[in-house]
């Protein structure tokens, strides 16, 4: 009898002194765990049901991330189509980026430069190392094109081709049809250029080509749209120019181009070369520009005095002409510029 009632009070005492645990477990943290089925003994059903939901949430969060990772790994290093030469626009040419061991150092060098987003890599005699850095405006939906009409897989094509999923626009401009109605883009009426040696302002004219200035605007109102020193000037021509590129990595390109009926005039600013961008200069010459004649793209007017003067300041810095007497003349050190 004594012996019995010996055990009775062991299997009490200790049924008391462990339940507590279970209890201060199911509350507060880990640290501190009682037996799983205290837990649940004295789970409350209100608890219960939020797990359930938690579950839910979780079990969603997984998917989601598991569709992120199959999107994310079609543009690791390893997703590389041999025999194969994508076009884009190039962010840094071979000479450049200097010589490179292999498609995985190409790759590499992709991932730490801003703006670059497809890399082309030539490991044959004649182009040996070579790696050529450039970009499409947004890999997810875009495939860049293979240059000169090529098809993947030809033999005579030396290049090792591939996609980074990084640093495409983000978004369409405004002024474009979306969910059943067209937003007009209010545009600024002018621009301001910030060099390391001045600023100067450039008046829009969206009557001469109103896609250039949405573009202009967008630059000025995105917050990091030069990010990279994509935005800089780099050509100057004593009576003639500064030219510059106002490239971004955030903002989408303006890609159209209008043969306004007017010669350039001192002050006047268009794209370069009859382009739509995002190479651009300012004519400084004293007569209009009849050579030119109605080739390019014009979009904007630098007006005021103290604006002029920073662009004749700029053309008075530090040039050579590297190819020789008689070629084009460029900076020694390019100049970067943020449009404000």
């Amino acid at each position: 009898m004594m012996m019995a009632l010996l055990f009775f009070s062991l299997a009490l005492f200790f049924s008391r002194k462990h339940r507590p645990f279970s209890s201060v477990s199911s509350h507060q943290n880990n640290d501190q765990k009682g037996s799983s089925d205290d837990a649940k003994e004295e789970e409350p059903s209100s608890l219960s049901s939020s797990s359930a939901g938690e579950r839910s949430a979780l079990l969603e969060k997984k998917e989601n991330e598991k569709e992120v990772q199959k999107k994310t790994e079609r543009y690791e290093c390893p997703d590389v189509h041999k025999n194969c030469e994508y076009d884009g626009a190039v962010v840094l040419d071979g000479v450049a980026v200097g010589p490179t061991k292999s498609i995985s150092d190409c790759c590499e060098k992709c991932a730490n430069t801003s703006g670059c987003n497809v890399y082309v890599f030539c490991d044959e005699s004649w182009c040996k190392g070579q790696c050529w850095l450039k970009r499409v405006e947004n890999p997810d939906v875009e495939r860049p094109k293979l240059r000169n009409g090529a098809t993947e897989g030809d033999a005579n094509v030396p290049w090792t081709s591939g996609m980074l999923m990084k640093d495409f626009v983000k978004s369409e401009n405004v002024g474009e049809e979306g969910g059943g109605e067209t937003r007009v883009k209010t545009l600024k009426e002018q621009v301001s250029i910030q060099t390391p040696v001045g600023k100067f302002t450039i008046h829009l004219k969206p009557e001469w080509h109103r896609k250039s200035v949405e573009y202009l605007t967008d630059l000025a109102e995105t917050e990091n749209a030069c990010q990279g020193k994509s935005c800089k000037l780099y050509r100057v021509e004593p009576g003639f120019l500064v030219q510059g590129v106002l490239r971004s990595f955030v903002v989408r390109a303006n890609k159209e181009t209008f043969q306004f009926q007017k010669l350039m005039e001192y002050g006047d600013v268009g794209w370069a070369g009859g382009s739509a961008g995002p190479d651009f200069f300012v004519y400084l010459g004293e007569k209009p520009a009849t050579w030119l004649k109605f080739d390019h793209t014009i979009w904007g007017t630098v007006e005021d005095p103290a604006s002029l003067e920073v662009l004749e300041k700029i053309v008075k810095t530090d040039s050579h002409t590297p190819g020789g007497p008689n070629t084009m003349r460029f900076l020694k050190e390019e100049m970067p510029i943020s449009v404000l």
